[in-house]
């Protein structure tokens, strides 16, 4: 999904073994930005990182991973994230892009000229995508998937909120879960140069109009 990487969830692969050895929190954030792009964070938290984070953080600055911080009991990497073809949908034209991502989960991007809508769903499976092993879902590990973006959503089935963008799936690793997120984002300035189009092709054809009236 992400410029040639492997897809969403790629760090849990690396933590992994750190994970079964003690108790480890993971999480995965995706954010939307003003500009339409996306950034992809992983927080790795707990007393199993102890003398793993540095070869994990390796691992997943090899991966396109950047921004990586690492504590004793805490690592968090942040990876931009870029959808095939995203870019050739003109706003201005009214059309739909869809990507499927591995994990299960559908990326959509509709435009409606005066606004766009981006959308998230589908069922997300990281043992699919990180290549879990089976035996993962028996040890109830925890996993946070968070969303957030800069305009309000219309829909989600998200457990909890935090703040008022910021759409959180509590759940366990190894077991799919249902995600759905639809957030709108509005352009006053379309709206304003349609209805100045409207005006000017308006005033035009009244002319017109006029001048045959006259003739």
């Amino acid at each position: 999904m992400w410029t040639g990487r492997k897809p969403l969830l790629l760090a849990l692969t690396f933590a992994l073994a750190a994970a079964l050895s003690g108790c480890l929190e993971t999480e995965a954030k995706l954010t939307w930005h003003e500009d339409g792009s996306m950034d992809l964070t992983v927080r790795l938290e707990g007393d199993a990182l102890a003398g793993q984070a540095g070869e994990i953080a390796s691992q997943l600055r090899a991966s396109g991973f950047r921004d990586i911080r690492v504590g004793a009991e805490r690592l968090t990497a942040v990876q931009p994230l870029k959808l095939a073809g995203w870019d050739r949908l003109s706003g201005w034209l009214p059309g739909r892009l869809a990507y499927q991502d591995p994990s299960g989960l559908v990326f959509s991007r509709t435009s409606w000229v005066v606004f766009e809508d981006y959308a998230l769903s589908g069922t997300l499976d990281a043992a699919r995508v990180a290549e879990l092993p089976s035996f993962v879902k028996a040890l109830g590990l925890p996993f946070v998937f968070k969303v957030e973006a800069p305009w309000p959503a219309l829909t989600s089935n998200a457990t909890r909120m935090e703040g008022e963008r910021t759409y959180v799936w509590e759940a366990t690793l190894g077991r799919p879960f249902p995600v759905h997120v639809v957030y709108r984002r509005w352009y006053p300035e379309r709206i304003v140069a349609l209805v100045l189009l409207v005006a000017v092709m308006g005033t035009v054809l009244w002319r017109r109009s006029r001048r045959r009236r006259r003739g």
